[in-house]
């Protein structure tokens, strides 16, 4: 492109180039802002359009999980009456005879205790303050601190509460075992949401697991 020597040109062919210029940039703006509101109505429609079917889907999964626990409810209730099974169980595990399909549905729990757990933990280390330092419970000592570490949330496992208890029935002391109780009454676990887990096995016996979410499906 030809370069335009300025201090050659008249005063009236400097403004008329100004002009021009004001101009294809006047228009070049136009035209983008033309752009950017013809994307923002594409996405506004793009949007609404893809709304509709991932509502219908919504509604579908919500459905569809209340009859399947409604499915079972009584069914859960059949299973605590003949064998046994604690009102507090979180989840239930059900297969067909042949054992190609199975369904798991319950509560998922966050572990959780009151504020009484740490006068358990004191009382705890309070006993292994009297233990004698000797390999042996050198050992235990850093067996139960393991155990007593808590979570990000500041929370113990209940697992390892378990663990504890294990421990107590075999010390046999009871300013420890007072402790332990102390940590398993103050355990409240909180239900969070219900859930639903599918597994079936394919013509060939594999197993594979029922996808039930959006981000468990690649296109």
């Amino acid at each position: 492109m030809e370069k335009i020597d300025l201090s050659k040109l008249s005063q009236d062919d400097r403004k008329a180039l100004m002009e021009q210029l004001e101009a294809e940039d006047k228009a070049n703006k136009e035209r983008i802002k033309a752009e950017r509101d013809n994307y923002k109505t594409m996405v506004n429609e793009t949007v609404r359009e893809s709304f509709v079917p991932l509502m219908g889907l919504s509604k579908s999964i919500l459905d569809a999980k209340k009859q399947v626990f409604d499915n079972f409810e009584t069914i859960i209730a059949l299973k605590g009456e003949l064998f046994g099974t604690k009102e507090e169980q979180q989840s239930h595990t059900f297969t067909t005879i042949d054992g190609n399909i199975s369904i798991k549905l319950g509560h998922r729990v966050n572990d959780n205790f009151d504020d009484t757990l740490s006068s358990g933990i004191e009382k705890v280390k309070a006993y292994m303050a009297t233990l004698a330092k000797d390999t042996e419970s050198a050992a235990l000592v850093e067996t139960i601190m393991d155990l007593l570490k808590k979570d990000a949330k500041g929370n113990l496992k209940a697992q390892r509460v378990l663990e504890l208890r294990k421990l107590a029935n075999r010390v046999h002391n009871a300013e420890f075992s007072d402790g332990i109780r102390i940590i398993e009454e103050s355990y409240k676990p909180v239900k969070t949401c219900q859930f639903i887990e599918v597994k079936f096995k394919d013509e060939h016996g594999k197993e594979h697991a029922l996808p039930l979410s959006i981000s468990a499906f690649d296109l």
